[in-house]
């Protein structure tokens, strides 16, 4: 029995190693001149501020969202985006069965069950678009933006 769990957990590993191998690069999409994102981060070599449109996938319901994100001139900055959970209503179910104190049985209430948390988690992010956008939405520190 422990012979087979070894040899199953070894070709597990095995299999898990090859699939990681074999897996593509993150590559970089470039959406403007001078703006690239790649995983989750997006690059601006301009001289303006970029709104990039976002898709963002995620595990369980819903799919996924659109939304922007801001990236300043001549910075690399992290794609901040996520996936929330969701509560789903326990319902109900029969409770057990009691006798009453004459023999017959007492029908079983129904009983509330507790809610739980469904989580979700970021599958994926695909970059859609970058336009200039120099609405003064920029970092403190940041270079100021030269309009062009």
């Amino acid at each position: 029995m422990a012979q087979r769990l070894l040899v199953g957990l070894g070709a597990a590993a095995l299999i898990t190693a090859a699939a990681g191998a074999l897996a593509p690069a993150a590559f970089a999409t470039d959406l403007a001149e001078g703006v690239s994102c790649s995983d989750r981060s997006c690059r601006n070599d301009t001289d303006d501020i970029y709104r990039i449109q976002v898709r963002v996938h995620c595990s369980g319901f819903g799919g996924g969202y659109q939304t922007s994100v801001w990236v300043n001139s001549h910075t690399t900055e992290p794609t901040q985006v996520g996936c929330t959970g969701r509560w789903v209503p326990g319902g109900y179910s029969l409770g057990t069965p009691s006798r009453n104190p004459d023999g017959t049985w007492k029908p079983a209430p129904m009983e509330k069950n507790p809610d739980r948390f469904e989580p979700s988690y970021l599958t994926g992010i695909d970059y859609l678009s970058a336009v200039v956008d120099n609405s003064g939405r920029r970092r403190p520190g940041a270079p100021a933006p030269s309009g062009s």
